[in-house]
């Protein structure tokens, strides 16, 4: 039963103060200024000049292909060469390494030379944005400047570095990570690098995380960046562990793949609804994202331009996570299995000896399983179930692709508060009867079965340990030591504190990464959190106050993201519209993949116009394509590019078929589609074969969209090689894309600043398709 002994209110009060300034420090130490580098002194990094820089690259789309993105190349390649830079244009065929895409691409590379021989260090960003409609200000304008103004300060300083130092601008990374395949392929700088700096963005805001990229173990990568000094380093091996698991894309991921060459990633990925729109602009670029960077390129430049490159492989992975004040903690993972096995052993002792000595109660352990799992089965429906009824509620949501919406800071903060509401009301039920230590052996309990898990299968993650020792200390002091409920409080909630400050930048960060419709995270991590504060808070009077000061918490956000819920100028609605001419039919159609119309989309379609079912012969849908509007039009008179069966011969039990496709009109994408199942066994663009390492790329295509081929200038024609196994008749079309609709429909009512071009599909299109006629053989 629970002691009656009183305790002082200012022990609740104060710890409570304590607890909330804790997880605001967590939370803003992880935020650079944007106060930083405002002078204007030649020797050090200037944000203004990074600015002046940035506004050109993003005044226009600057896509594969578009006026802009030569302008752009150009304007990069005159800044270095006022350096005092040797650029060179590496212009290359490149082929993905994991798709059928491909690019003529024109890398900018210069090279400052070092005093020694050693591995030279790499600094990495793409200057293409991702479609007709991004200005690309964030990805990866930011990085491009960072690294523009962090070359002019290392060289306004005089310093000679030990080692060589490589910038890599890569083309074409948005369609496949073109660029980087061609210099790791062809250039012969790549074998002289020991280490890549690759700097990107997701959005455009938020702190920059760091993440590192190697085919070995991290430990001598950790101890290096710790003593590189950086201000602010964001980064934990959770996210590394996950990172390795899953199949991430970046041009530093060409580097580690192809060529076994390591580095570090930085990138900031919040304001996510900006992402590959015409919304990452200049004027959205959160400056303290921008000075992040630059702090890790300043802090990392002037490091390993003086390192042993060579010496950073190692068989062996580290835990490391940033904890304000401490900058970088880190530890082997070796030490992860024991420290769980020392927590499990002293769980048994702490509970033995509680039981024998009667301050913990048998029946109270148990009961305290059914507050856990209540309060988790309601944290994880609030978030399971909270996103689909927000979109019921809302369903403006699901406009956005990208899963984040422009209120969705407010909703993770609903979310959140209204786990904190339930997991208290509920512990307060319990612990009315029972003893908050009794109560805490469940909590402990299941960190322990998490920790296990992690040592098993996510070692990465193995700093989750600390909360789970100092929770350990908590019910030791809570069974054994004679002090003072007052005391007590205090001396526990200061024990609590760092698990709070590990966790709750956790809770946001996989939310804006992954989405809303993975709140589930965010609420589960709030009462994992919440539960190591059961000894402290457990038995608080105003428990009940607290959980309703909690909830009307959750409603004031939930009223402030529904006051944000429409879209403005500053919160732009996406929409799509494409025109589509079947050549074989001779019929074309406007086309639009929105669940609903607006202003802009009304002008080509009726209320009533859908296209259920759409004819995937007319065009293959895909991923986010699917085409919900179709309205019928008359054709524009537009030149078919002509298409010539070279070769179409059987060899045994394969076919080697050559196609030659002669443009007759700019195109900025040319893509190849089957009706039918087959297996390519080889294939290859203008001479150049696709490849999965050593081998030929071969693959099972299936209906729909196989093959791309990104036009790099207007004159551009394709020839596709194949060999297909099998001996049937194939069905191929063509489709020809050209981002030049608007200059083909007159009067039109262009997009109010309420409206943007939907983001990750093709829209604002030209869209030819014809098929591709093989002689009977």
């Amino acid at each position: 039963m629970i002691n009656p002994e009183p305790t002082k209110t200012s022990s609740w009060v104060i710890a409570l103060f304590l607890v909330v300034m804790a997880i605001f420090w967590a939370i803003s130490a992880q935020q650079h200024s944007e106060q930083e580098y405002q002078g204007t002194d030649e020797k050090e990094f200037s944000q203004a000049r990074a600015l002046e820089h940035l506004r050109v690259i993003s005044a226009e789309p600057h896509y594969v292909g578009s006026p802009a993105h030569t302008t752009v190349r150009e304007y990069l390649q005159a800044e270095l060469e006022k350096l005092g830079l040797e650029v060179e244009t590496f212009e290359h065929l490149a082929t993905a390494r994991n798709r059928l895409v491909a690019a003529n691409t024109k890398n900018l590379v210069a090279r400052i030379k070092g005093s020694t021989d050693n591995k030279a260090l790499a600094l990495m960003s793409h200057y293409d944005s991702r479609s007709h409609a991004s200005l690309g200000a964030s990805d990866a304008g930011s990085g491009i400047v960072t690294i523009l103004e962090g070359v002019r300060t290392f060289l306004a300083n005089g310093k000679q570095p030990e080692n060589d130092i490589v910038i890599v601008i890569t083309d074409a990374e948005e369609q496949g990570l073109l660029g980087a395949n061609a210099f790791v392929k062809y250039h012969p700088w790549a074998k002289d690098i020991g280490l890549v700096l690759n700097f990107e963005a997701r959005g455009s805001g938020g702190p920059s995380f760091m993440l590192i990229e190697t085919n070995g173990g991290n430990k001598n990568f950790i101890r290096s960046f710790d003593a590189a000094g950086i201000d602010i380093p964001v980064a934990n091996s959770l996210m590394y562990g996950i990172y390795k698991k899953l199949p991430n894309d970046t041009d530093l991921t060409v580097f580690r793949e192809q060529a076994d060459i390591d580095g570090f990633l930085f990138a900031f990925i919040d304001d996510h609804f900006d992402y590959h729109t015409r919304q990452d602009s200049f004027e959205r670029l959160d400056l303290e994202s921008l000075n992040h960077q630059a702090d890790y390129l300043m802090a990392t430049l002037n490091h390993y331009a003086f390192a042993d490159l060579g010496q950073l492989k190692s068989d062996e992975d580290w835990v490391y996570f940033n904890f304000p004040g401490l900058d970088m903690v880190a530890f082997p993972y070796a030490w992860v299995p024991p420290l769980v096995i020392i927590a499990a052993l002293l769980l048994v002792l702490i509970t033995g000896l509680g039981l024998k000595r009667k301050s913990l109660s048998a029946t109270g352990i148990l009961v305290g399983f059914v507050p856990l799992l209540a309060a988790l089965l309601v944290a994880g429906g609030i978030g399971y179930f909270g996103w689909p009824m927000l979109l019921l509620v809302f369903p403006q949501y699901g406009d956005l692709p990208h899963g984040f919406t422009y209120n969705g800071h407010w909703l993770i903060a609903f979310f959140v508060s209204l786990a904190c509401a339930t997991t208290l009301l509920i512990y307060r039920l319990f612990t009315q009867k029972f003893s908050g230590r009794d109560l805490f052996f469940a909590p402990i309990t299941l960190w322990l079965m998490i920790n296990i898990v992690i040592a098993l299968s996510l070692p990465g993650a193995g700093f989750l340990s600390i909360p789970l020792l100092l929770a350990l200390a908590c019910f030791g002091l809570m069974a054994f030591a004679p002090l003072t409920k007052s005391n007590r409080v205090i001396l526990i909630t200061l024990l609590t504190l760092p698990s709070l400050m590990l966790l709750a930048p956790l809770i946001p960060v996989f939310v804006v990464a992954l989405g809303l419709k993975m709140a589930v995270i965010a609420t589960l991590l709030t009462c994992l959190a919440l539960v190591l504060l059961v000894p402290a808070l457990g038995n608080y009077p105003g428990g009940y106050r607290l959980a309703g000061a909690m909830g009307l918490i959750a409603l004031v956000c939930l009223v402030i993201a529904a006051m944000q819920s429409d879209y403005s100028t500053e919160r732009n609605r996406p929409n799509s519209l494409n025109y589509i001419h079947d050549l074989d039919s001779g019929r074309a159609f406007m086309v639009s993949y929105d669940r609903t119309l607006d202003e802009f989309t009304r002008q080509f379609f009726d209320q009533g116009s859908n296209a259920e079912p759409w004819d995937p012969s007319i065009y293959p849908q895909q991923y986010l394509s699917k085409v919900r509007r179709a309205e019928p039009v008359e054709p524009f008179k537009l030149p078919a590019a002509n298409v010539e069966v070279l070769k179409n011969e059987r060899t045994g039990s394969t076919r080697e078929i050559s196609i030659l496709i002669t443009p007759q009109r700019p195109n900025s994408i040319i893509q190849l589609a089957s009706e039918d199942d087959f297996r390519i066994e080889r294939i290859s663009v203008n001479g150049q074969a696709f490849t999965r390492g050593a081998e030929n790329f071969s693959k099972d295509v299936g209906p729909g969209f196989f093959f791309k081929y990104v036009v790099s200038s207007p004159d551009e024609t394709v020839q596709v090689e194949m060999t297909v196994a099998g001996d049937a008749e194939l069905s191929l079309k063509l489709f020809e894309t050209s981002f030049d609709l608007f200059e083909q429909v007159e009067a039109i009512q262009p997009r109010s600043e309420l409206y943007m071009p939907a983001p990750f599909v093709i829209t604002d299109a030209v869209i030819l398709g014809q098929s591709i006629e093989f002689e009977k053989r």
